[in-house]
């Protein structure tokens, strides 16, 4: 069993404590992309362009994401630039398939089955945690150097 301080600061493969961290790091994500959703949503755009809205806020909320898996999470931070810039795109583009995911449910519950879309976007980022966590785990930050 790990110590405290190696599960909340050391590095670690272990997938419990990394996804733990992962859970840690989405909260704050949620929370990013909840304010953003909202606050788009409620005051700058209007509800008819909530596809747009859910698209910006996970985007922003993504960045905040890749900085603390790479730095916290799975401390793979690369020492080249090109080799960050390929971890980048291939979280990103993860990312863009979550986002897919995440814009068809919020869409789906809100419109078809009149869900709150707050609600419906709470429901749809947790299918999107999962879906990231372990597509990211896998290709992104256990990929062997070529």
């Amino acid at each position: 069993m790990e110590s405290i301080q190696t599960i909340l600061f050391g590095k670690t493969d272990d997938t419990k404590v990394q996804i733990v961290r992962n859970a840690v790091v989405e909260g704050v994500r949620y929370a990013t992309n909840m304010l953003i959703l909202w606050t788009l949503t409620e005051f700058v755009l209007g509800k008819e362009y909530l596809g747009v809205s859910t698209a910006i806020a996970s985007l922003l909320a993504g960045l905040v994401n890749y900085a603390l898996s790479s730095l916290w999470v799975f401390h793979k931070v690369e020492k080249k630039a090109e080799k960050n810039l390929l971890q980048f795109a291939l979280f990103t583009a993860i990312g863009a398939v979550g986002l897919g995911i995440n814009v068809g449910i919020t869409t789906f519950l809100t419109r078809q089955m009149d869900v709150n879309y707050l609600i419906s976007n709470t429901i749809a980022q947790i299918a999107v945690f999962f879906f990231n966590f372990f597509m990211r785990k896998h290709l992104v930050f256990e990929r062997k150097a070529r």
